[in-house]
Parts: C-alpha cells; sequence; structure tokens
C-alpha cells in the first residue's frame, strides 16, 4: 500500500471464493466445484471479484513501483500485454486485473470458461486455456475484435516488465547467468533493486514464482 495510501487491501482465501460463488453467482456453483484443480478455481474467483466488486487483482508475487490512479484514470476494464509477440497464446496474462463493477466482459470470460471446462484433462495446458491466461487473452482478443467497449490493454512493460519466457528455467539451468537472472527468486543472482533498475518506467513488477505448478 505504500504508492496507493488510500486504497484497501483484502487477502482472498479458497474459503471466501467459494462463498462468493454461492452467494452471488449460484449458477456458476457446479463448474466451480467441478475443477480438477485448485488454481483453476483460484483463476475464476478472480475474474467474478472483478465483476462483483471491481478493483486491483495482483497475484502475491507482485509488487507495486508507482501510484495506479494515473494508470486507470477513465478507464473501466483494464489489462496488460506481457510481450510484443501477439501471436503467444498467453500474452495477456491474469496475474494482474482491475475493473470497475458489473463490467460485461468479466460474463463474457466466464462463457468462455464454461464452454471449455466440458472437456476435462489433467494436462497444464488445458488449465490456462480453460481459466488462465490462455483463456484471458482470447478473450480480449476475441471481446474487442467485436468492438465492443472498454477494455483496455496496456503496452508491454507497463505492468509485465519481465516476460515469463526469459526466466522459466529448469534446475539444471540454474547456475546459468544471463540479463535477467536477476528477475527469478530461484536463481543465486536474484536482486530484486536490479531488476526493478531495468525497467523503470513500470507501475508493478511481478517475479513469476510460478508457484501454482507444484
Amino acid at each position: 500500500m505504500l504508492h496507493n495510501p488510500g486504497w484497501q487491501y483484502f487477502l482472498w482465501t479458497d474459503q471466501d471464493n467459494r462463498q462468493l460463488v454461492k452467494q452471488f453467482y449460484p449458477w456458476f456453483l457446479e463448474v466451480y466445484d467441478g475443477f480438477p484443480k485448485g488454481i483453476m478455481r483460484a483463476d475464476a474467483a478472480r475474474y467474478l471479484y472483478m465483476h462483483k466488486f471491481g478493483g486491483v487483482y495482483a497475484d502475491l508475487d507482485f509488487e507495486c513501483l508507482r501510484p495506479m490512479e494515473q494508470l486507470l484514470e477513465n478507464k473501466q476494464v483494464v489489462l496488460a500485454a506481457m510481450t510484443n509477440d501477439t501471436a503467444y497464446d498467453q500474452n495477456v496474462p491474469n496475474a494482474w486485473l482491475a475493473s470497475t463493477p458489473g463490467h460485461q466482459f468479466w460474463y463474457f470470460c466466464l462463457q468462455q470458461i464454461i464452454k471449455a471446462a466440458g472437456c476435462k484433462n489433467d494436462r497444464w495446458d488445458w488449465v490456462e486455456a480453460t481459466t488462465g491466461p490462455v483463456m484471458l487473452t482470447t478473450a480480449s482478443r476475441a471481446y474487442l475484435n467485436m468492438g465492443l467497449p472498454n477494455v483496455t490493454v496496456e503496452a508491454p512493460g507497463v505492468i509485465y516488465p519481465v516476460d515469463w519466457r526469459k526466466t522459466l528455467w529448469s534446475p539444471a539451468k540454474l547456475e546459468g547467468l544471463d540479463e535477467w537472472s536477476v528477475c527469478y527468486p530461484p536463481h543465486r543472482a536474484f536482486n530484486e533493486t536490479l531488476c526493478k533498475a531495468k525497467s523503470p518506467h513500470a507501475f508493478a513488477i511481478t517475479y513469476w514464482t510460478h508457484t501454482w505448478k507444484r
């Protein structure tokens, strides 16, 4: 809250998330309870919080670097691109979201989730395509291509200055060293100060710990 002192902070639990669905979106509860992985429920819940309450959602490995008011002013839904690679199917991650309450885009996302949820399997790429960044990337592109209003996708570097593909090393590669080593927490060279210095104009940064796969 250092950079946004007038804001309130909420840490929602798994129990809070299910209660949200049960109380306000009971028609979605069967799908929600049927997800085979907890991360899928966490994904879906963040879209519902955006729809019900609005505000800013951020993963726990995010750090705010600057006041957010300037970024969010006069906007209704704010997402962010990670790279200039518009063909990349995870280019709009769901690790950070911002919205006014009640925006129809979140229902649009839920429709995509419900369609995909019927084809269950245990692969991580299915998880990402059903509730995660592949879904959000696809949904935001489709929504904007239809000319529907008030969804902004910020440019690379504004919210996601670190491309996760540059820090996703296997344990065998952790002894290697490149310019992005300072941004990957498991690496011996990890250094928050040096990492943030690489992106002086970013509003936030995430270190992509990827604990959801563990």
